[in-house]
């Protein structure tokens, strides 16, 4: 189980990092917000296009190391066509995880960044996109 999840986060953050869903992408944004963690160097503008309490684009830009990338990848694929509420839950939700206070089921698409937690110093790198988006809100 540990191997599997250690495999999956090594080849999704991989794959993620190398082509980011989102990444330079124009979406005519309605919301955006530029954070940094200024312990590891990582920069991340997020852009959101709202309507009608729906995210209906998610774009980003910066530089960043492979899992801030691919977070902020993985939060493009995910939230696009659900509430704002959506975005914030599951924002909550994953730094929660993150943090060891709660699961995700197998299914989950954010279950490769489970793989972080063996590395407290890098939540923040996981967690930096997810903040950018809710405050972008």
């Amino acid at each position: 189980m540990v191997k599997d999840l250690t495999r999956l986060y090594r080849d999704t953050i991989r794959q993620h990092a190398a082509d980011p869903a989102g990444f330079r992408r124009e979406i005519g944004a309605t919301h955006e917000n530029e954070l940094d963690n200024p312990l590891c160097g990582d920069r991340i503008r997020l852009q959101l296009r709202i309507a009608e309490d729906r995210v209906e684009a998610a774009a980003f830009d910066g530089e960043a190391c492979a899992i801030c990338m691919a977070s902020a990848s993985l939060l493009c694929q995910t939230v696009p066509g659900h509430p704002v509420s959506y975005l914030v839950r599951r924002r909550e939700e994953l730094v929660a995880v993150l943090n060891g206070r709660g699961e995700m089921n197998d299914s989950d698409t954010l279950k490769p960044l489970l793989g972080v937690r063996a590395y407290p110093s890098r939540i923040r790198c996981a967690t930096l996109p997810w903040a950018a988006a809710v405050e972008a809100l």
